[in-house]
């Protein structure tokens, strides 16, 4: 289906947030999901051709538009994208992905993000946030440093504002950071959720990060079967 683009924005160190409107329709998603991008008649274009598929960042509350956030690269389709205007037509669709929460809110969740993995998770929060949802959420959010993390401002005020919402953010290449700096490994898990043998643990990011955090996961006991992995790869 056709969609516009709304809205752009830079929300970290070549980082791009891009909004479409939906031009009127109505569409259902969960929150975790992705749906496919195809730019008609872009300026750049490479083997890999013009379609991509991405997170969607908003949460299902938020009718009539869809928001992508992506690191910016020096592929033809990333080059496309930052360089066209407000109001450039696309297609998109279909919606897709089993990258979702678990619709009983009994059981503790545990995200972990690194870098641009925060996207999905963006939706579930807000998600949570918006429909006073009872899950409890602990976030591990790993990234080199604050100007590359993505939404750690609209996070850390989530933080405050939901008692149930835990964020635990850490820079290891960052000198400045008041906070953690370590790696996210078996240890820092420990740390940091106080009950891990009891939690579902939801791990998106890039292919290496992801498979030490499922390593670090095997180590500390959690059976593979409480361990929902989306792997992030660069185009």
């Amino acid at each position: 289906m056709k969609a516009r683009i709304a809205e752009k924005q830079e929300v970290a160190e070549e980082t791009l947030s891009v909004t479409y409107d939906l031009l009127g329709k109505e569409v259902s998603f969960k929150p975790g999901q992705h749906f496919f991008i195809h730019l008609i008649n872009p300026p750049y274009r490479d083997e890999k051709g013009s379609r991509r598929h991405f997170s969607i960042v908003n949460s299902p509350e938020e009718k009539g538009v869809m928001t992508i956030t992506t690191r910016l690269r020096d592929s033809a389709f990333k080059r496309s994208l930052k360089e066209m205007p407000i109001g450039t037509e696309v297609e998109i669709g279909p919606i897709g992905g089993n990258f979702v929460m678990p619709d009983d809110s009994s059981r503790p969740l545990v995200f972990i993000a690194g870098g641009i993995g925060i996207t999905p998770f963006m939706s579930m929060i807000q998600h949570v946030k918006e429909n006073a949802l009872d899950y409890t959420i602990t976030l591990l959010y790993a990234n080199r440093n604050r100007q590359s993390a993505a939404y750690l401002i609209d996070l850390e005020q989530m933080a405050e504002e939901m008692p149930n919402f835990t964020l635990v953010a850490t820079m290891d290449h960052d000198p400045d950071w008041p906070g953690e700096t370590r790696m996210i490994d078996a240890q820092f898990i420990k740390e940091y959720v106080p009950e891990f043998a009891q939690c579902l643990y939801m791990i998106a990011g890039p292919p290496a990060m992801t498979e030490a955090i499922r390593k670090a996961l095997t180590e500390i006991g959690i059976e593979s079967r409480n361990v929902v992995i989306e792997r992030f790869i660069g185009y």
